[in-house]
This record gives C-alpha cells, sequence and structure tokens, in this order.
C-alpha cells in the first residue's frame, strides 16, 4: 500500500497544480496518518516517502521531465529527506532513536521469525527448532548488515512504481508528448558490468565484500526490475491487453513479490536481446531516457 499511496497526489498535482491541490491532498493525509498513529516520526517518513514523492513526481510528469530524470529526482528526495529527519532525531535525542529504531527492527524480525517457525512447510521436531532459534540473534545481525541495500532497493522500487503509473493512467486521458513513459526506459548497457561486478563481490570470501556486493546487487537489481517491467509493459500495450491484465498482474506482484525477482531477469536478459528493438532507433541512443 505504501508504494502507492502517492499515487492520487500526484495525478492532483498534474490536473489542479494551479490550485496546490496536490499539496492540499499531502496535508490532509498528513493530518490523517498522524491521527491514526500518533507519531511524528512515521507522520514526517509519510511525507518523505508518499507526501513529497507523489508531489514531485506529479510536478515533474506535468513539466515533461524524461522519465529516468524523474525517477532518480523522486529517489534523491526520498533518500534525503529521510536522512534529514533521521539526523534530526538523532541530535535531538544524543543518538537513542536509532536504539529505539533496533529495538522494533528486532521485534519484527521476531515476530516474522517465529510465523516462519509456526507455519514452515515441514514439520520441524524440538531440537532443531531450538538450534534454529539460537540462530536468530546472528540472523537478525545479518539481516541488519543488508538492511542498506533494502531501504535503497525499496526508494527506487517506489519510484518506479509511483512514476510508472502515473505516466501510465495518464496517458489514456493526455497525450504526454515529452514523456516517453515506462515502456519506454532503458537502462544504460554498461550497467550491467556493475551488476556483475557485485556478484564478484558476493563470491569474494570475505565479510565485507560479500555484506557490500549484496548491498549494491539488491539496489542495482531493482534498477533491472524496473527494465523487466517495461518490458513487459511494452508487450502488454502492443497486444491491447486490457484492464483485466494490470488487475490480475498487480493481484500475482502483491500476493508473491519473488515475481519481482523474475522482472529483474527479463531486464536483464534484455541487455543482450533488445525485446523492444528501441536500442538503435533514430530517437533512441544507449542510455537511460
Amino acid at each position: 500500500m505504501a508504494l502507492f499511496s502517492g499515487v492520487p497526489l500526484a495525478l492532483a498535482q498534474v490536473a489542479y497544480h494551479r490550485y496546490q491541490l496536490g499539496l492540499g491532498a499531502m496535508v490532509l493525509s498528513g493530518l490523517v496518518v498522524e491521527i491514526i498513529s500518533h507519531s511524528p516520526v512515521g507522520l514526517l517518513f509519510y511525507l518523505a516517502w508518499s507526501g513529497l514523492a507523489g508531489v514531485l513526481a506529479g510536478e515533474l510528469i506535468r513539466r515533461h521531465r524524461k522519465f529516468s530524470y524523474s525517477i532518480a529526482a523522486v529517489s534523491l528526495q526520498i533518500t534525503a529527506f529521510s536522512s534529514f529527519i533521521l539526523s534530526f532525531f538523532y541530535l535531538r535525542t544524543g543518538g537513542k532513536i536509532l536504539v529505539d529504531v533496533k529495538k522494533g527492527l528486532y521485534q519484527t524480525f521476531d515476530q516474522v521469525f517465529h510465523l516462519y517457525l509456526q507455519n514452515s512447510p515441514a514439520t520441524l521436531s524440538l531440537s532443531d527448532q531450538k538450534l534454529i532459534q539460537q540462530m536468530e540473534p546472528g540472523l537478525f545481525l545479518s539481516f541488519l548488515s543488508v538492511l542498506p541495500g533494502m531501504l535503497l532497493a525499496t526508494i527506487f522500487l517506489t519510484s518506479l512504481v509511483l512514476v510508472g503509473m502515473v505516466e501510465g493512467i495518464l496517458s489514456n486521458k493526455l497525450p504526454l508528448a515529452s514523456s516517453r513513459g515506462i515502456e519506454k526506459w532503458l537502462l544504460w548497457d554498461p550497467f550491467i558490468f556493475l551488476l556483475i561486478l557485485t556478484l564478484v563481490l558476493i563470491a569474494i570470501p570475505n565479510h565485507y565484500s560479500r555484506v557490500a556486493g549484496i548491498n549494491l546487487f539488491l539496489g542495482l537489481g531493482t534498477l533491472y526490475v524496473g527494465q523487466g517491467a517495461a518490458v513487459i509493459v511494452s508487450y502488454a500495450k502492443s497486444r491491447g491487453l486490457g484492464m483485466l491484465f494490470w488487475i490480475v498482474s498487480a493481484t500475482f506482484i502483491l500476493l508473491q513479490p519473488l515475481i519481482l525477482l523474475l522482472l529483474g531477469v527479463v531486464g536483464v536478459l534484455d541487455v543482450w536481446a533488445d525485446f523492444r528493438k528501441i536500442r538503435h532507433t533514430p530517437d533512441n541512443h544507449p542510455a537511460m531516457d
């Protein structure tokens, strides 16, 4: 739900920018979040990930910015505003907020961990369950080590979903002459060597090298998920697939996030297969456009 919550704000900003409806809707939704959560920190992070991101995406699309430019700008806004929030509360609380965040993450991790043990597909003996439970602190530390990459991947995914969905909705209603949409989005082909480099770092038998490789792989791999989604969207539009296709696709992704992995594979293969045949047309260059 968090990935899609900025879409209405972006659409409002595009349609009623003269009346600042996007900003007004952001303030109103922020008040609702504050009333429900009673958490200033939660409100600020809502503004960073959904409110400001939605309004900024709508304004960039309204001004016909290129898809890659919008993705970069929204991702930078989320990162910068979130970093500012953490820095402010870190100084305000003398570092206590990091302890509270770590405690909250561990509680969530512990709940998911025990939920997995209770619903594991194979029946585990008591001795195996105790052994796995003893591994929980180490697994949590491993989770923390790859958390930066997971956050980076989430930021990219949020930007891709937000900008891609808004442009997709508007493409059926308004002529977006300068905005080419996600179906024409193309990563710069040499980026594939960076992706290969992350796999090399993961393969090196060194803890710090592997942690760095995994974090970089998560972030860069998400961009190839976007390119894979671009291939699928281009195929669906060329075949004239209707709303039912998009509803079923969105449902499958929500129910089974591993489909994102398949999209990433499609995005990587597109570097060589050029499924959309758009790399060598006169108005395209082998770069992010």
